[in-house]
Protein backbone atom coordinates (compact mmCIF):
# COMPACT_ATOMS: atom_id res chain seq x y z
CA UNK A 1 0.00 0.00 0.00
CA UNK A 2 2.83 2.40 0.83
CA UNK A 3 4.33 1.79 -2.61
CA UNK A 4 1.06 2.50 -4.42
CA UNK A 5 0.07 5.52 -2.33
CA UNK A 6 3.57 7.03 -2.01
CA UNK A 7 3.01 7.22 1.73
CA UNK A 8 4.79 5.65 4.68
CA UNK A 9 2.15 4.62 7.18
CA UNK A 10 2.25 1.91 9.81
CA UNK A 11 -1.53 1.66 10.17
CA UNK A 12 -4.49 1.70 7.81
CA UNK A 13 -8.16 1.39 8.63
CA UNK A 14 -10.20 -1.27 6.86
CA UNK A 15 -12.06 1.44 4.99
CA UNK A 16 -8.79 2.97 3.77
CA UNK A 17 -7.46 -0.40 2.61
CA UNK A 18 -10.61 -1.25 0.66
CA UNK A 19 -10.72 2.20 -0.93
CA UNK A 20 -7.05 2.07 -1.97
CA UNK A 21 -7.43 -1.42 -3.44
CA UNK A 22 -10.58 -0.41 -5.28
CA UNK A 23 -8.73 2.52 -6.86
CA UNK A 24 -5.72 0.37 -7.77
CA UNK A 25 -7.94 -2.23 -9.44
CA UNK A 26 -9.85 0.42 -11.35
CA UNK A 27 -6.90 2.62 -12.40
CA UNK A 28 -4.65 -0.27 -13.43
CA UNK A 29 -7.54 -2.15 -15.08
CA UNK A 30 -6.87 -5.24 -12.99
CA UNK A 31 -10.01 -7.05 -14.07
CA UNK A 32 -11.39 -9.00 -16.96
CA UNK A 33 -13.00 -6.31 -19.12
CA UNK A 34 -15.49 -8.89 -20.40
CA UNK A 35 -16.23 -10.05 -16.86
CA UNK A 36 -15.50 -7.12 -14.51
CA UNK A 37 -16.51 -9.05 -11.40
CA UNK A 38 -13.24 -10.97 -11.63
CA UNK A 39 -10.03 -9.23 -10.53
CA UNK A 40 -6.85 -10.32 -12.31
CA UNK A 41 -3.95 -9.48 -10.02
CA UNK A 42 -0.82 -7.63 -11.05
CA UNK A 43 2.44 -9.23 -9.85
CA UNK A 44 2.48 -6.86 -6.86
CA UNK A 45 -1.13 -7.57 -5.90
CA UNK A 46 -0.65 -11.31 -6.40
CA UNK A 47 2.34 -11.24 -4.05
CA UNK A 48 0.39 -9.25 -1.46
CA UNK A 49 -2.78 -11.38 -1.55
CA UNK A 50 -1.15 -14.69 -2.54
CA UNK A 51 -3.68 -15.22 -5.30
CA UNK A 52 -3.63 -14.84 -9.09
CA UNK A 53 -7.27 -13.81 -9.41
CA UNK A 54 -10.45 -13.57 -7.36
CA UNK A 55 -14.10 -12.58 -7.50
CA UNK A 56 -14.95 -9.13 -6.08
CA UNK A 57 -17.02 -10.74 -3.32
CA UNK A 58 -13.84 -12.38 -2.00
CA UNK A 59 -11.94 -9.12 -1.52
CA UNK A 60 -13.14 -8.43 2.01
CA UNK A 61 -11.97 -11.83 3.27
CA UNK A 62 -8.64 -11.50 1.47
CA UNK A 63 -8.04 -8.15 3.12
CA UNK A 64 -9.16 -9.43 6.52
CA UNK A 65 -6.61 -12.25 6.28
CA UNK A 66 -3.84 -9.66 5.97
CA UNK A 67 -4.77 -7.66 9.06
CA UNK A 68 -2.75 -7.95 12.25
CA UNK A 69 -5.73 -7.33 14.50
CA UNK A 70 -9.49 -7.55 14.36
CA UNK A 71 -10.22 -3.99 15.41
CA UNK A 72 -12.12 -3.09 12.23
CA UNK A 73 -13.60 -6.48 11.43
CA UNK A 74 -16.95 -5.65 13.01
CA UNK A 75 -17.87 -3.25 10.21
CA UNK A 76 -20.50 -5.14 8.18
CA UNK A 77 -21.25 -2.19 5.92
CA UNK A 78 -17.99 -2.71 4.03
CA UNK A 79 -18.54 -6.42 3.61
CA UNK A 80 -22.07 -5.70 2.45
CA UNK A 81 -20.80 -3.25 -0.17
CA UNK A 82 -18.43 -5.77 -1.70
CA UNK A 83 -20.99 -8.57 -1.69
CA UNK A 84 -23.74 -6.48 -3.25
CA UNK A 85 -23.55 -8.14 -6.65
CA UNK A 86 -26.55 -8.05 -8.94
CA UNK A 87 -28.28 -11.43 -9.19
CA UNK A 88 -28.70 -12.93 -12.63
CA UNK A 89 -31.66 -14.78 -14.07
CA UNK A 90 -30.74 -18.27 -15.19
CA UNK A 91 -32.26 -21.63 -16.01
CA UNK A 92 -33.94 -23.20 -12.97
CA UNK A 93 -36.11 -25.65 -14.87
CA UNK A 94 -36.27 -29.40 -15.30
CA UNK A 95 -32.73 -30.76 -15.73
CA UNK A 96 -34.02 -33.12 -18.42
CA UNK A 97 -34.91 -30.15 -20.67
CA UNK A 98 -32.94 -30.43 -23.90
CA UNK A 99 -31.06 -27.72 -25.78
CA UNK A 100 -28.77 -27.19 -28.71
CA UNK A 101 -25.46 -25.44 -28.04
CA UNK A 102 -23.43 -22.59 -29.50
CA UNK A 103 -20.79 -23.92 -31.96
CA UNK A 104 -17.67 -23.16 -29.89
CA UNK A 105 -19.14 -24.65 -26.73
CA UNK A 106 -20.46 -27.69 -28.62
CA UNK A 107 -17.01 -28.38 -30.06
CA UNK A 108 -15.51 -28.10 -26.58
CA UNK A 109 -17.91 -30.59 -24.98
CA UNK A 110 -17.26 -33.07 -27.79
CA UNK A 111 -13.61 -33.24 -26.69
CA UNK A 112 -14.58 -34.61 -23.26
CA UNK A 113 -13.64 -38.25 -22.83
CA UNK A 114 -16.63 -40.48 -23.56
CA UNK A 115 -18.67 -37.73 -25.28
CA UNK A 116 -20.48 -38.57 -28.52
CA UNK A 117 -18.72 -36.55 -31.28
CA UNK A 118 -21.88 -36.57 -33.38
CA UNK A 119 -24.35 -35.49 -30.69
CA UNK A 120 -25.98 -32.07 -31.15
CA UNK A 121 -28.78 -32.02 -28.55
CA UNK A 122 -28.20 -32.44 -24.82
CA UNK A 123 -30.22 -32.38 -21.63
CA UNK A 124 -29.29 -29.60 -19.25
CA UNK A 125 -28.09 -32.21 -16.75
CA UNK A 126 -25.81 -33.80 -19.35
CA UNK A 127 -24.38 -30.40 -20.31
CA UNK A 128 -23.46 -29.74 -16.67
CA UNK A 129 -21.85 -33.16 -16.37
CA UNK A 130 -19.73 -32.71 -19.48
CA UNK A 131 -18.69 -29.19 -18.46
CA UNK A 132 -17.68 -30.44 -15.02
CA UNK A 133 -15.61 -33.22 -16.62
CA UNK A 134 -13.94 -30.73 -18.95
CA UNK A 135 -13.00 -28.35 -16.14
CA UNK A 136 -11.64 -31.20 -14.01
CA UNK A 137 -9.56 -32.44 -16.93
CA UNK A 138 -8.00 -28.96 -17.30
CA UNK A 139 -7.59 -28.31 -13.59
CA UNK A 140 -3.80 -28.20 -13.76
CA UNK A 141 -3.78 -25.48 -16.43
CA UNK A 142 -6.81 -23.30 -15.71
CA UNK A 143 -6.95 -23.24 -11.91
CA UNK A 144 -4.78 -21.50 -9.36
CA UNK A 145 -4.52 -23.94 -6.41
CA UNK A 146 -4.69 -20.92 -4.13
CA UNK A 147 -8.24 -20.22 -5.32
CA UNK A 148 -9.86 -23.29 -6.84
CA UNK A 149 -13.21 -21.52 -7.15
CA UNK A 150 -11.89 -19.47 -10.06
CA UNK A 151 -10.91 -20.60 -13.56
CA UNK A 152 -8.32 -18.74 -15.64
CA UNK A 153 -9.34 -19.49 -19.23
CA UNK A 154 -7.74 -16.76 -21.33
CA UNK A 155 -5.69 -19.38 -23.22
CA UNK A 156 -8.25 -22.15 -23.09
CA UNK A 157 -11.09 -23.03 -25.51
CA UNK A 158 -13.52 -22.49 -22.64
CA UNK A 159 -12.52 -18.83 -22.54
CA UNK A 160 -13.33 -18.57 -26.24
CA UNK A 161 -16.73 -20.20 -25.75
CA UNK A 162 -17.67 -18.18 -22.65
CA UNK A 163 -16.08 -14.98 -24.04
CA UNK A 164 -14.23 -14.25 -20.79
CA UNK A 165 -10.65 -14.49 -19.56
CA UNK A 166 -11.65 -15.81 -16.15
CA UNK A 167 -14.77 -16.75 -14.24
CA UNK A 168 -15.80 -17.73 -10.73
CA UNK A 169 -17.76 -20.81 -9.73
CA UNK A 170 -20.77 -18.62 -8.87
CA UNK A 171 -20.93 -17.43 -12.50
CA UNK A 172 -20.94 -20.83 -14.24
CA UNK A 173 -24.71 -21.20 -14.60
CA UNK A 174 -25.11 -17.67 -15.95
CA UNK A 175 -22.35 -18.20 -18.50
CA UNK A 176 -23.81 -21.56 -19.41
CA UNK A 177 -27.20 -19.97 -20.11
CA UNK A 178 -25.60 -17.99 -22.92
CA UNK A 179 -24.57 -21.23 -24.65
CA UNK A 180 -28.08 -22.73 -24.80
CA UNK A 181 -30.06 -22.79 -28.03
CA UNK A 182 -33.79 -23.54 -27.86
CA UNK A 183 -35.02 -26.33 -30.11
CA UNK A 184 -38.40 -24.85 -31.03
CA UNK A 185 -40.28 -21.57 -31.20
CA UNK A 186 -42.41 -22.71 -28.25
CA UNK A 187 -39.33 -23.38 -26.14
CA UNK A 188 -37.79 -20.06 -27.16
CA UNK A 189 -41.00 -18.21 -26.26
CA UNK A 190 -41.12 -19.91 -22.88
CA UNK A 191 -37.42 -19.18 -22.30
CA UNK A 192 -38.01 -15.46 -22.89
CA UNK A 193 -41.18 -15.30 -20.81
CA UNK A 194 -39.83 -17.26 -17.85
CA UNK A 195 -37.12 -14.65 -17.30
CA UNK A 196 -39.74 -11.96 -16.77
CA UNK A 197 -42.68 -13.42 -14.84
CA UNK A 198 -43.37 -15.57 -11.78
CA UNK A 199 -45.14 -18.92 -11.54
CA UNK A 200 -48.19 -17.17 -10.04
CA UNK A 201 -48.43 -14.89 -13.06
CA UNK A 202 -48.26 -17.89 -15.39
CA UNK A 203 -51.52 -19.18 -13.94
CA UNK A 204 -53.49 -16.01 -14.64
CA UNK A 205 -52.07 -14.95 -18.02
CA UNK A 206 -53.98 -16.15 -21.07
CA UNK A 207 -51.60 -18.22 -23.23
CA UNK A 208 -51.61 -21.43 -25.30
CA UNK A 209 -51.55 -24.63 -23.22
CA UNK A 210 -48.30 -25.86 -24.77
CA UNK A 211 -46.58 -22.59 -23.87
CA UNK A 212 -47.86 -22.79 -20.29
CA UNK A 213 -46.59 -26.36 -19.95
CA UNK A 214 -43.22 -25.34 -21.35
CA UNK A 215 -43.01 -22.45 -18.88
CA UNK A 216 -43.46 -24.89 -16.00
CA UNK A 217 -40.68 -27.08 -17.36
CA UNK A 218 -38.43 -24.06 -17.84
CA UNK A 219 -38.85 -23.30 -14.13
CA UNK A 220 -40.50 -19.92 -13.66
CA UNK A 221 -39.66 -18.57 -10.23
Amino acid sequence: LDHKTAENKSHYSLKQILTILKNIIKNEVLFDVRNPSVVICSPDLEEALNMRAFHVTELWELVASQLNNSEDLSMPEFRKDYNNTKPVKRFYGNPSMKFGLQPSFLSLLRTVEGADPAQTVYSYKHILQLLSQYICSRKATIMDPRNIKLALVENDPLGVAFKVSAFHRCQVRHLLDQQLICLSLTQLTAWNIVRCISSKEIQIINMPREVREMLVLMGAA
